[in-house]
């Protein structure tokens, strides 16, 4: 559950692709949020990185190649983890992706290596997992027999004295006590020497609790797993209270960080510092994470549209709209006088309440 649901939030992620300072989307553009490779799109890339860094710990990002003209990537299955050389460049031997096994030997520079954590959970939430089962199945059990029928018998003396009396004793509790037990509707004949007690009487609301401890273990399974990897426990447990607040806890303390690598591995190894220090980069860009209801937003798009920090297109893009192919859509403006960045700072305003625009 938690792998999956990092991993849907990473699949609405947009990675950002930076020329000379400026947003660009071309061939890299595609690869990252379109085809990273032949056999997966965008969304089905990032929900196996999620889940190879969840299963253990680390992901391998590789170059497959090209296609169509431009660089292919995808999640490797496998690989020899590199020896500790120290300053010298690591080195990735025997790489599965699928069943295919490469000969070559991966560079650092070849590869994007990922890590989720510095200590992996992985071990220490599946021996708590293991532990919380035990004691679910114990509570389990507890809870069955509390709820079961439970009956005592009691043999008087003359029933004792008759001929064969434990062969008849077996075949009552055959023939008839255990069907009476077994079957919604049943009858009990009733024998002299034979007294039948309810031995489960006042038990029944020790169930109640028994069911309450059942739930409560299984909820905190889901509890530490959650916060275990960072996520808000009221995400996975169904609590409706506070998940706004948990929503953004989601977003700094778990994928934001998961992004933030991504975006500086990506950087280094798909620009270096050469075009680095031209302003070529990429960036994995969050906000799309959580759902924008643009009517809802109406009043704080006008704000953001007004301050002059944002276009008109920057907002659609951001609300994952289609922009407006208009010279004006591009444009900057603020709500003061009603007029472009540029003459609003000249003096050139032409706009605003007094001119009745």
């Amino acid at each position: 559950m938690c792998a999956n649901m990092v991993a849907n939030a990473l699949g609405r992620c947009e990675v950002k692709t930076y020329r000379a300072g400026q947003e660009e989307r071309g061939r890299e553009y595609y690869m990252w949020n379109v085809e990273p490779n032949t056999n997966q799109s965008a969304t089905a890339f990032f929900h196996k990185l999620a889940a190879r860094l969840y299963q253990d710990n680390e992901a391998l990002i590789i170059g497959t190649g090209k296609r169509n003209g431009h660089d292919t990537i995808a999640v490797a299955d496998d690989w020899m983890e590199p020896e500790d050389n120290g300053d010298r460049e690591n080195e990735y031997r025997g790489v599965m992706l699928g069943n295919k096994s490469y000969d070559k030997t991966f560079r650092e520079r070849d590869v994007m290596h990922l890590r989720l954590n510095h200590i992996n959970m992985k071990p220490v939430a599946d021996a708590m997992f293991a532990s919380y089962v035990k004691l679910v199945q114990a509570a389990m059990k507890s809870y069955t027999w509390e709820n079961g029928q439970h009956w005592k018998v009691k043999v008087g003396q003359i029933a004792q004295n008759g001929e064969n009396w434990q062969e008849t004793f077996q075949k009552v509790l055959t023939n008839q006590i255990r069907p009476f037990l077994e079957n919604p509707t049943a009858v009990l004949p009733v024998f002299d020497g034979y007294d039948y007690e309810d031995a489960a009487a006042g038990q029944k609301s020790k169930s109640t609790d028994r069911s309450r401890e059942a739930k409560k273990l299984i909820e905190d399974i889901f509890d530490f797993t959650a916060r275990g990897f960072g996520i808000p426990a009221v995400l996975v447990n169904g609590t409706v209270e506070g998940v706004k607040d948990a929503q953004q806890r989601f977003l700094t303390g778990c994928i934001d960080p998961i992004c933030d690598q991504l975006s500086e591995e990506g950087t280094r190894k798909r620009y270096g510092y050469d075009g680095w220090s031209r302003g070529d980069y990429l960036r994995v860009d969050s906000s799309a994470i959580i759902h924008f209801d643009l009517f809802a937003n109406a009043a704080n798009i006008e704000k953001l549209v007004g301050s002059g920090a944002y276009s008109l297109n920057d907002v659609l893009r951001a609300a994952g709209q289609a922009t407006i192919n208009e010279p004006w859509a591009d444009e900057h403006y603020m709500t003061k006088n009603i007029g472009l960045v540029e003459e609003l700072l000249n003096g050139d305003g032409k706009g605003g309440e007094g001119n009745g625009e």
